[in-house]
């Protein structure tokens, strides 16, 4: 008896070609690749500020008012805050936009100088109440410990620290010989706590 021979018509050549060519690829291919992480870094962004809107932040972004400091002789400040359940340091540039009163203005802050510090807690570990040997303005310290002495709490020890090189508008590194820190948690307390009204009243 001759064998049966079964005929190949085009349409069979092709779902044979098919099933080959899906039973050699590999499983990952069936897979989309993963999105790409967004960019979170926020260099080069303005924020704006006015008396009846207060400070915009980012959404993501959280700051109460003890985390942020002028620097002296600038219009720039040093920021410490949250963004995306991460601690930050901002150097930005300050600018009055318009003068709304004798004692009011709409001001523009733009971040030009940003260190991501993971792990650290923005106000505590990671603080901006500090001054230089020279009682300059503009140190943030962070890893740092404190110890209480009375109502204020004092820096015990810290992991590192940086400064703001104001003209060539960076964050740099620098030791921890002559910087000393101290926090008022009463101040703060109240602080955050006029802040939180302030919001709710908008």
């Amino acid at each position: 008896m001759k064998p049966r021979w079964t005929a190949l018509t085009p349409e069979r050549v092709a779902l044979a070609l098919a099933a080959a060519w899906l039973a050699g690829a590999p499983a990952s291919a069936a897979a989309p690749p993963p999105p790409a992480a967004p960019d979170t870094r926020y260099v080069g962004r303005p924020i704006y500020s006015d008396p009846a809107n207060g400070l915009q932040l980012p959404p993501t972004c959280i700051m109460e008012p003890a985390w942020r400091s002028r620097i002296s002789g600038t219009e720039m400040e040093v920021w410490v805050l949250n963004c995306d359940s991460v601690a930050r340091v901002w150097l930005l540039t300050r600018q009055i936009v318009e003068m709304l009163s004798a004692r009011e203005a709409r001001l523009r802050f733009q971040v030009v100088d940003e260190r991501e510090l993971a792990g650290e807690a923005a106000g505590d570990s990671l603080s901006v109440q500090c001054t230089g040997a020279d009682d300059s303005s503009g140190i943030v310290v962070y890893g740092a410990r404190w110890r209480a002495v009375g109502r204020e709490l004092h820096l015990a020890g810290a992991l590192g620290a940086m400064r703001s090189d104001v003209p060539r508008r960076r964050l740099v590194d620098v030791g921890l010989n002559g910087v000393d820190c101290v926090r008022f948690p009463e101040r703060e307390a109240m602080m955050r706590k006029l802040q939180q009204t302030d919001h709710s009243n908008r």
